[in-house]
């Protein structure tokens, strides 16, 4: 193996943070014009911990355009050098806003995206940056009004009617009156007791859209800033990085763990590479995630739903694969089941007969199922053996990847972070216990990520046209006299023309810094994790109706010494109830012994009636009590144990 680039360290931070000088936030809000649906931005906002702007299309004759670029110009004026953070800039903000953006003149723009989505924009002047625009929600995950509540900010989200209407947006925003009624409000974010007390409070005053607007969005950029200032203070007195290079949790936790947890690793001699355009591809078909799968779908009498605490930290903690990666291309079974190899294998295994759980997944036309009988797949060496160990049987060796065990790959930072949260718990302190669960969970997934090909700028015709053959355009956004464009590397042309040595320089130039069998080991771990309490429960005679990635459903319950509600790997039990209905994976219904119920349908937002999930009487006559838990078919050869839910299991009957 060669032409791996390593994944370096990074030296502790000693910048000072700043708020007043380094950050401002902003916001944008539109109205919902009918009947055709659409978003019309009509105010937007900015606010930098001292100073704040508001403005409205009332103030530009009514247009919109002219308002943002208003804005805009305002914004870089008076907040030259700074941060601006958009919460939810990507999905929303950056639609609306980047045309009137893009229109100043003598201003150059550096995008950064992901999935689709713009992470960053560089805005610069005469070779100077003079704003860097982020997504916050990238940063900090979740709802503003959650997000508020949670880091315990002054200023908390309010509501507003987004889907009100008078006809025009003249009218519109002119309007005074009463409150508009419940059905303008978006539920989800305002309660019914909410809107009470908005009544109330408007009982003796007039509702204005204009100031009530004002109110809202001024609100909304205070919060954003308020959590954000709180969020960036305690990540510096806890860790020794710059926030403001920080672009997403995961950046967060993977710039931590380069400055504090790679040098460890370093000291012990051991290295970690950049797998991404090496056998990122091979080693992919082993990254899988955690294992949902209903067993039995109905439990009458008492059920124990137990959680793992902070799975995938847990996972962490255990060796990881380092070191440059080593092809073997002569292991034996017998040289395997020795033990010394560690990495991961293409294998062809036998799962045993009996089977009741699945122990090895494999991807097939996209699902992750747990076949039985023979197949074969690649799999982490641990995984693996843990398998081998409950009963299947290792037929077959085609290849193999050798790593390095590091022990310490994540284990010191994991427990320096579960420990932070602990004694927050303890003493009260939930922006700290937030902070350390954030980077806990985000650490593992920045190793996962796909690697890309690709690159992004803001162009004018001319610049795309000169724009070199070792380069593809692949997608470009009309912006009138600019375009953002996707480009991506031209493989082929490259080698012709440049070499290998040309291609590893463009490929070592995008940077990806990915490691998959770090985070494929991280995910092996975890299933082994759930799947030996699945087995224990088993052995103790219990029935398992239903597993989650990180839970698990029994009709009787598991010994004292399982349980620890802040114990990392132990187990929480979450919820005592009297009947349980598991349709499919991530769609259940628990009926608790105090009549409270709790329901999940994934994707689904609101809540059914059991009646919905349960059918009592099938076609045919078959009822949901007689039926069989277990299908078994047949799919490229391959036999597939699957749980099938009672309405699926009817429909076969039809």
């Amino acid at each position: 193996m060669s032409n791996f680039s390593e994944i370096e360290t990074l030296v502790p931070s000693k910048k000072e943070f700043h708020s007043s000088e380094s950050i401002v936030t902003a916001d944008l809000e539109a109205i919902i014009k009918q009947p055709e649906g659409t978003n019309v931005v009509y105010m937007a906002a900015w606010y930098n911990g001292e100073t704040y702007r508001i403005f409205d299309i009332s103030q530009w004759g009514y247009n919109t355009t002219t308002m943002l670029e208003q804005f805009w110009i305002d914004l870089l004026k008076n907040n030259k050098g700074r941060v601006c953070y958009f919460h939810n800039f990507g999905g929303y903000d950056a639609i609306l806003s980047m045309p009137s953006l893009l229109n100043i003149p003598n201003l150059a723009f550096y995008p950064i995206m992901k999935d689709g989505e713009i992470i960053s924009i560089k805005v610069a002047q005469k070779g100077k940056v003079v704003l860097t625009i982020k997504d916050s929600i990238k940063i900090l995950p979740g709802a503003l009004s959650k997000l508020a509540k949670d880091w315990g900010v002054e200023t908390q989200k309010d509501h507003f009617p987004h889907y009100f209407w008078n006809g025009s947006i003249k009218d519109t925003l002119n309007y005074e009156g009463f409150l508009p009624p419940y059905s303008k409000f978006e539920p989800k974010r305002t309660s019914l007791i909410d809107y009470e007390e908005m009544v109330k409070l408007f009982k003796n005053k007039t509702w204005s859209f204009i100031r009530v607007s004002e109110f809202y969005i001024l609100g909304d950029v205070k919060a954003t800033y308020q959590v954000l200032v709180k969020y960036f203070e305690t990540l510096i007195t806890k860790f020794p990085i710059d926030p403001l290079k920080v672009y997403s949790a995961p950046s967060a936790a993977f710039r931590i763990w380069r400055t504090l947890q790679l040098p460890l690793l370093h000291q012990e001699g051991l290295k970690v590479y950049d797998l991404s355009h090496n056998i990122d591809s091979l080693l992919r078909e082993s990254y899988c995630g955690g294992i949902v799968d209903v067993y039995r779908p109905h439990l009458i009498g008492k059920g124990y739903y137990y959680d793992v605490n902070s799975l995938y930290p847990t996972a962490m903690c255990k060796s990881m694969p380092v070191g440059m990666p080593q092809l073997v291309e002569f292991l034996t079974k017998e040289e395997f089941l020795k033990g010394e190899f560690y990495g991961f294998l293409e294998a062809t295994v036998r799962a045993p007969a009996n089977e009741y759980i699945g122990l090895l997944p494999i991807k097939l036309q996209g699902r992750l199922i747990c076949p039985g009988g023979t197949f074969s797949g690649l799999f982490f060496s641990e995984e693996l053996k843990f398998a081998l160990a409950n009963g299947y049987q290792l037929l077959e060796i085609k290849l193999a990847y050798s790593f390095k065990r590091g022990a310490n790959t994540f284990l010191q930072l994991i427990t320096q972070l579960n420990s932070m949260k602990i004694e927050a718990q303890r003493n009260s302190q939930p922006t700290i216990r937030n902070l350390a669960k954030l980077l806990m969970n985000s650490m593992y997934g920045r190793f996962g990520m796909h690697p890309t090909l690709t690159t992004h700028g803001i162009y004018t015709s001319k610049q795309i046209n000169k724009i070199t053959p070792a380069w593809i355009v692949q997608n470009a956004i009309n912006f009138g006299e600019l375009s953002l464009v996707t480009l991506l590397l031209n493989k082929s042309w490259i080698l012709e023309n440049q070499g290998v040595e040309g291609l590893i320089k463009h490929l070592t130039n995008l940077g990806n810094n990915t490691n998959v069998a770090i985070a494929a080991a991280v995910t092996a771990h975890s299933r082994m994790i759930i799947n030996q309490y699945k087995l224990d429960a088993l052995k103790l005679g219990l029935n398992l109706f239903y597993s989650d990635t990180d839970s698990l459903i029994l009709d009787g319950p598991l010994p004292e010494n399982y349980i620890h509600s802040a114990t990392l790997g132990k187990l929480k039990l979450e919820h005592i109830f009297k009947e349980g209905i598991f349709v499919m994976p991530k769609v259940y219904y628990l009926e608790k012994e105090d009549g409270s119920i709790v329901s999940k349908v994934k994707g689904f937002p609101g809540k059914l009636t059991k009646r919905t999930y349960f059918i009592k009487k099938c076609t045919h006559g078959i009822t949901c009590h007689t039926l069989k838990y277990v299908s078994i078919t047949i799919v490229h050869g391959v036999l597939l144990k699957q749980a099938l839910s009672p309405l699926l299991l009817c429909l076969k009957q039809v």
